[in-house]
Parts: structure tokens; sequence; C-alpha cells
């Protein structure tokens, strides 16, 4: 990647295609499997069951926990893309929709929220319902993806497979969302001192992030995740707020409640995408990367909630994971998405020419500039970037070195150096795909996110095979202690 960057462009755009029609109806119909899954678990008698012993109470409060699985499963990218994604969606628009016509904004206003929203959160849930029924309940001793898996895998050999297809697939996906966002903190900082944006700047944010993560990682998760990702949603809101307020408040207001009853009757339609199944542009562009996306985090995500969640029940987990994410995400593409939609479509700003010119990235900060007082609202923006960025890697450097550690009891953690080490090892893919995509000049706007979600796409296939049997695991081990309870 650093000596034949454009080679490797190329190459990598030969492989998503590849990936992408040949696997991609198997990631539409496991995201609504996976959701399905969850909801019949939450609703049954299972649902009851806590993590833990039956009179363990929660680590975290309600607050703080909620903020973490959010923090460490969404990261800055949402940021780019609640503000970014519907320009796409308006200008190639699924369904036979015209571009820039009415209906495509309908489409472009819904398909944000539904891609970020309930079957994603599933997709993140699921695994840590496994592991941590396993590590809480059972006593397991470690705190692995392979720890779901205990119950179907009787070698030894087959779970450290698992564990080392897991952590290379974290590595990738974790890297390449460091490529994604740290772009957005460089475009800020290149906005509010107008300046030009450059690969220096823009490094020197994703070395600044990892400092960040590294310092936290010091102080473990009771001070360093916590308290990051409780001061990351304070700041969340207050840009949200603003933005409501000193936006176009009542057509964020109107579009947004349009576009959730719009989401809500073309669920099904959404989650399945054009016809033929998995074979549409559109669904290989969008939603199949997506579920990729998901599934190659969801191990990561699901592991640490799983080890923030002892003392919670299984409905608890699932239902908060998936209210509460999927209402952090949405207000997102609510608030960034709507008004960024409102200034290009009312001729205020000419936004989509800036994302497709420039970078989507410095859509992201024009769109708050040009607001009442905006510019003094991007370092704002920018501070919430960066320390998005780093509860999500914190969080999985934490979740590298608990699978790289044999054997870790409930509530203790990975040794510091380990996690450091994780930390910095993590930096390495993003920065080489920053180079990559520097290096490749006929590589503009959108296109130079290309090389990271090619990363994410050809990763993630093994996965889909995991959760398969975290699934089975899962089912046989509640069957196995309720019929060991009843005699």
């Amino acid at each position: 990647m650093f000596i034949v960057p454009m080679a490797t462009n190329e190459l990598l755009d030969q492989a998503y295609e590849w990936v992408a029609s040949n696997l991609g109806a198997m990631y539409l119909i496991m995201g609504l499997l996976t959701l399905l899954f969850l909801l019949i678990l939450a609703i049954s008698k299972y649902g009851k069951i806590v993590l833990g012993q039956k009179d363990d109470q929660p680590e975290y409060g309600f607050f703080g926990w909620s903020s973490m699985l959010f923090c460490c499963g969404v990261g800055a990218s949402l940021i780019l893309y609640g503000t970014t994604e519907w320009v796409d969606y308006y200008l190639k628009p699924p369904f036979g929709a015209e571009p820039r016509s009415s209906e495509a904004i309908a489409w472009a206003s819904s398909y944000g929220m539904f891609h970020w929203g309930i079957i994603g959160w599933a997709i993140y849930c699921f695994p840590g319902v496994a592991v941590g029924y396993s590590y809480h309940t059972r006593n397991s001793g470690s705190l692995k993806t392979s720890t779901g898996c205990e119950s179907v895998l009787g070698n030894q050999k087959l779970a450290q497979l698992i564990d080392l297809i897991y952590m290379i697939a974290l590595v990738g996906v974790l890297g390449a969302g460091l490529g994604f966002t740290s772009p957005v903190v460089s475009a800020t900082i290149t906005e509010f001192f107008s300046i030009e944006q450059n690969l220096l700047l823009t490094v020197s944010c994703l070395l600044l992030c990892m400092v960040i993560y590294s310092i936290s990682i010091y102080f473990g998760v009771e001070q360093g995740i916590q308290r990051l990702s409780k001061f990351c949603a304070y700041i969340a809101f207050f840009v949200l707020i603003y933005i409501l307020i000193f936006g176009p408040t009542l057509f964020i207001i109107k579009n947004s409640f349009e576009s959730w009853i719009f989401m809500i009757k073309n669920f099904f339609t959404m989650s399945l995408g054009p016809p033929p199944l998995g074979k549409s542009e559109f669904s290989k562009a969008w939603t199949i990367f997506m579920w990729a996306w998901f599934f190659g985090l969801g191990p990561f995500v699901g592991i640490f909630i799983a080890r923030i969640s002892r003392g919670r029940t299984i409905r608890t987990m699932i239902l908060g994971s998936l209210f509460f994410g999927t209402l952090g995400t949405s207000l997102f593409f609510m608030v960034m998405g709507n008004n960024a939609i409102y200034l290009e479509t009312n001729g205020i700003m000419p936004l989509i020419d800036i994302w497709s010119n420039e970078s989507p990235a410095v859509m992201v900060s024009r769109s708050i500039s040009g607001m009442v007082l905006g510019k003094w609202i991007l370092p704002f923006v920018g501070v919430f970037s960066l320390v998005f960025m780093a509860t999500t890697f914190d969080s999985g450097a934490y979740t590298l070195a608990s699978s790289a550690t044999k054997k870790m009891k409930a509530g203790e953690n990975p040794e510091t150096w380990n996690r450091i080490f994780w930390a910095f090892f993590i930096a390495l893919l993003p920065l080489a795909l920053l180079i990559g995509a520097a290096d490749s000049p006929d590589l503009k706007g959108i296109e130079k996110l290309k090389p990271f979600q090619t990363i994410v796409l050809l990763i993630s296939p093994p996965l889909l095979i995991v959760y398969i049997i975290m699934a089975v695991g899962l089912i046989k081990s509640i069957f196995q202690d309720e019929k060991r309870e009843s005699l």
C-alpha cells in the first residue's frame, strides 16, 4: 500500500466487486435473521436471564452504560455519513426514482437512518449476548469471540482460529474507520483557520486521536472510556440542539417525521434492496457494504457491550442496544442530514459540488460553518469527532487485548501494555490507505473513501460463519443450563 498505492486501489476495486456480487444476498438475509433472532429472544422467557449471578447489580449507571455502548458502536464516521450519505441517494436513487426529484429526497432522507438503524445494532448486539452469557453467567474465564462459541467448539485450535479471524477483521475495520473519520477532524480545523487541507494535517489528526485513546487506555474502562463517552454524549447533544435551533428547524422536524414514516412503510423493501437480491448496484454500493461494516465490527462492539453489561438482563441488553443505538444514530441523520438537504435544495450552499469536487469531510465543515455563528461551532464538532474516534478505538484496543489474553475473569482488564500495543497497531492501516488515496490524483471527492470501504467488505465474510456458530452455541447453552436447573 505504501509502495504502489494506485495499483493497490485498482486491485481493491476488483475485489470489492467480486465479493459484493457473489456474497451480497447472504449479507442482506443474515441482517434480517439476526434482528429476528434477537427480538424473539428478548420477548421470550429467556429474556429475563441475568448476565451474571441472579443477585448481581449493574456495574455502570444507565446513562454511562448507554453512552459507552453508543460511542463504541459508531465513532466519528456517524458525523461524516449523517451529514453526507443522502447525497449519493439523491443523485442515484434506488427503485427507479428520478435523480434530484421529490421521490429521491424521500429515499435519501430515509435510507441513511435505515442503514445505521435497528438491523445494524442487532448485528452489533448479537455477539454481546452470546459472549456475555458465556462470560458472565457461565463464568467462562475469557472474553473473546470464541467465548460465544464454546458450547459448539470442542477443539481449542478451532477457537483460536476464530479469535485470529476476528482480530484480523477488527484491525482492518477499525483501521478503515480511522481512515474515514480523521479527515472530518482535519476539515473542521482547515475551515476554522481558513487554511488548506493536506495529508500532513489529516495524519496529525490521526496521531492525536491515537494519543487520546492511549491516555484513556491507561485509566481503564471506569475512569477512561466511561468518562470519554459521557463527555462525547454531552458535546454531541449540544451540537445537535444548536443546529436544530439555528438551522431550518421546521424543515428538520417535518422531514424527520416524514422520513420515519417512509422508512417504516418500506422497511422490508429497503432491507432486501432493489431486485435482483444482492445484485443491484445500489445494494452493492451501500446496504451490502453497511452490513459488512456491522458484521466486521460486530464481535468488537458485542464483546465490549458484554464487558459493561454484567448484572443486566438479556432483555435489557437487547432492547437497550436496539433502542438507544437506533435513536442516537437517527438523531444525527435527522438533524445534520436534513440541515444539509435544506441548504442544497434551497440553493443556499452548493454542498453536492463540494461533496463531489473536494471531499465529504469538507462538506461536513461547510454545512456547519455557513450557519449563524457556525464557524465557532466547528471546534466543538472537531472535538467531539476526535473524542468519538478515541472512544471507539479505545474500546477496540480493549477487545483486541482481551482476545489476546488467555484468561481474564469477570471484572478484570487486560494488561495496559497489551492495550497500548493494539492502540498503535490499529493506526497503521489507515495511515497506509490515507497515503494511497493522497497519491492517487484520479480519486476525487467520495471516491477517496472507496479503499476503506473495500477493506471492510473483504475481511467480513468469515464472520458470517462465526455468527451462525454463536447462534447455535447460545441456544445450546441456554437449553443445557435450563435442563440442569430443572433437575
